[in-house]
């Protein structure tokens, strides 16, 4: 991120902060319908063409960190294994073995100098997925090994994580990710550690998980202290919106919290004192300092969503189960300032105090989608602060292909005069 587009980020909350109503000319939303969550023939068409066709996070690269490592994947519906070769090249596989689809590796995670099949010991290179040894090979009429490969699923890296894409053809990473990038490339993403994970199933459409990290306009109503405050003022919220269905939140800390962060002001975006906390290396000194000084998200379509630190960050990641049904995981990463595998009392307090927010969170999600199940809910309504929702709606028709959806699901396509421009 350029250092202009920091300065350029806090002016626009105080533009947000100003004004009191949406930009002049902005578009009127109409209400979602409520059969993006509840329609059969919607979600198939979710799975047929956006998470089929997508780069999602599959694990990081210290997953794999030598020639055979391996991790399996099942989230996207079929079994994958992602390993690295031995040219060192991080890639994935299906975890199918090509003559009667049995696992080639059984474990979640392990090492093997070559993959293979526990049924027949049909074997397979670790680099590239070629079969290079079948028992009894004689008894197969004309087996061409050539056309008996593992198929290979599209795999690339970005910030130390790997992202990988069922589309054989996807269009590259860094082109899908585009200005997005922008979010980590000024952190030293890939010398981060796992600090902790957690998961929780949510009886609620993917998209209603999703969406409730894509706006603060709940923030003082969920997430308020026992004081009765909360750390963020949606009022000072800052959105940005890039291409591909990606966008960013940059939000102000409320007035109690600045005080209590002793600052002088919202804006007075400088180093806090962290603690015990170690900060996160960055090539941008004004970028982390805005990190530090406020609640900064972004979201990469279609799944996740990472609320960035100076001290280290989720990882939010959201896969339907099925149309009423989300795995809801995060993994948080940072600097490691601990040895040994007991977790030092800070990060025990900053992940009870995460997962508090994760518990309120959740806390609605079931109700609502009992509420769109109901006849008696016809829409929904969507205000200028919640415009991130109406931006991954309309990225999902363009993923679908309008046509193929009925017209009375089909979102209106507003977006494009308000995307952040191309240049990183």
């Amino acid at each position: 991120m350029k250092k202009t587009t920091v300065q350029e980020i806090k002016e626009k909350i105080h533009y947000e902060i100003s004004r009191t109503a949406p930009p002049e000319g902005f578009p009127k939303f109409h209400d979602i319908p409520r059969g993006r969550y509840i329609s059969e023939e919607f979600y198939n068409l979710e799975q047929e063409f956006v998470f089929a066709n997508s780069w999602v996070i599959a694990g990081r690269e210290d997953d794999v960190l030598e020639p055979g490592d391996f991790i399996t994947f099942k989230k996207l519906g079929e079994p994958m294994l992602i390993i690295r070769g031995k040219d060192g090249k991080v890639r994935c596989f299906y975890n199918t073995c090509q003559h009667r689809g049995a696992p080639v590796v059984r474990d979640e995670k392990g090492s093997s100098k070559r993959l293979r099949c526990q049924y027949h010991s049909w074997s397979y290179d670790i680099t590239n997925g070629a079969l290079v040894a079948v028992p009894d090979e004689h008894d197969f009429v004309d087996l061409d090994r050539t056309e008996r490969c593992l198929p290979q699923v599209s795999c690339e890296t970005f910030a130390g994580f790997i992202f990988i894409n069922k589309n054989p053809k996807a269009e590259p990473l860094n082109e899908s990710l585009g200005k997005a990038r922008e979010m980590l490339d000024p952190l030293d993403c890939e010398s981060l550690k796992e600090v902790y994970r957690e998961s929780m199933i949510i009886p609620c459409n993917w998209k209603v998980t999703a969406e409730a990290f894509l706006e603060v306009y709940h923030f003082k109503h969920i997430h308020s202290n026992k004081e009765g405050w909360a750390t963020l003022d949606s009022k000072r919220a800052a959105m940005g919106l890039y291409r591909g269905g990606h966008s960013r939140m940059i939000t102000g800390y409320s007035d109690q919290h600045v005080q209590k962060s002793n600052m002088e002001a919202w804006d007075d975006w400088k180093p806090l004192d962290n603690g015990d906390f170690k900060t996160v290396q960055s090539t941008n000194q004004d970028f982390l300092n805005m990190l530090d000084c406020t609640s900064t998200a972004v979201s990469y379509f279609p799944n996740t969503i990472i609320p960035l630190g100076a001290f280290g960050f989720p990882i939010l990641l959201f896969w339907p189960i099925d149309i009423r049904t989300t795995l809801l995981e995060w993994f948080y990463y940072a600097p490691q300032d601990w040895e040994g595998d007991e977790l030092p009392l800070h990060w025990k307090i900053r992940s009870k105090q995460f997962n508090q927010i994760m518990d309120e969170d959740k806390y609605n999600m079931a109700p609502m989608q009992e509420s769109l199940e109901s006849k008696a809910f016809t829409g929904v309504p969507i205000n200028y602060q919640e415009r991130r929702i109406w931006h991954l709606h309309e990225e999902i028709d363009r993923m679908i292909g309008v046509e193929r959806i009925q017209e009375e699901l089909r979102m209106d396509q507003l977006m494009e005069p308000y995307l952040e421009n191309s240049d990183v």
